[in-house]
């Protein structure tokens, strides 16, 4: 009952004070805006730290200290941006990483411009890197999902091709001229960059890492490894782990 009352309380503020959280419509244009990558609309809407007080309130009040109440509301920005993103073709692994890198940038912002940065920084590089994807044809795509679901597994580029249903000659061609890398650098590129993650936030052996990842042997996954980040696996968890 208290909680209703609370809310009730709160209905009654915003009414008297004419605010009102933005509309459904309005945030899933704004959201449509990111994942289409309209690098050229958003531009136009980056934050400037001169916005009227009631405009961020119309957006609802988190908490009542002023930082933290901004801070929240860029939280729930960039997980929404991150799903949108997602059902738009971003493969899941890098929006959530996104998400992870922006939401722990907030955590450090000590104050209202510092979050205001960060709003406008992660917004834009959403839209750029989904404006980038939309120039990537179905055929690209979808082999770029296939390698994201059968990373531990050794991928062939012809079971690529036959996924995406063309011929293997074509699907090379096109992926280089698109993604501007050949299918094999993707490939690798994409495990070493989870091998990298499972060394930062996993307690998985480097042995059990290359395994569940398809390398040929350890000492292969290693040598891949510090060919891309300048030090064994082993060497690059004592340090960043």
């Amino acid at each position: 009952m208290k909680i209703s009352n609370e809310i009730v309380k709160q209905q009654f503020v915003q009414r008297e004070y004419g605010l009102a959280h933005s509309t459904y419509d309005n945030e899933l244009d704004f959201y449509q805006l990111v994942s289409s990558g309209d690098v050229k609309s958003l531009s136009g809407m980056l934050l400037t730290g001169d916005e009227d007080e009631a405009v961020l309130a119309a957006r609802g009040i988190l908490s009542d200290d002023k930082v933290r109440n901004r801070r929240y509301h860029e939280i729930v920005l960039v997980a929404m941006i991150s799903r949108f993103c997602i059902e738009e073709g971003m493969e899941e692994m890098e929006s959530y990483n996104l998400s992870d890198f922006y939401i722990n940038k907030l955590d450090k912002a000590q104050t209202e411009r510092q979050i205001i940065d960060v709003h406008n920084q992660l917004i834009m590089d959403y839209a750029r890197r989904m404006k980038k994807k939309a120039a990537i044809s179905p055929h690209c795509v979808r082999a770029m999902d296939y390698v994201y679901v059968h990373l531990h597994e050794k991928i062939e580029i012809t079971d690529i091709a036959e996924f995406v249903g063309v011929e293997r000659s074509y699907l090379s061609k096109l992926f280089h001229k698109e993604v501007g890398q050949t299918i094999s650098d993707y490939i690798m590129e994409k495990k070493l960059q989870t091998a990298r993650n499972m060394l930062l936030y996993s307690d998985f052996s480097c042995t059990e890492i290359s395994q569940y990842l398809a390398f040929a042997s350890g000492s292969y996954f290693a040598k891949c490894f510090k060919t891309k980040y300048g030090s064994t696996p082993n060497s690059y968890r004592r340090i960043n782990y």
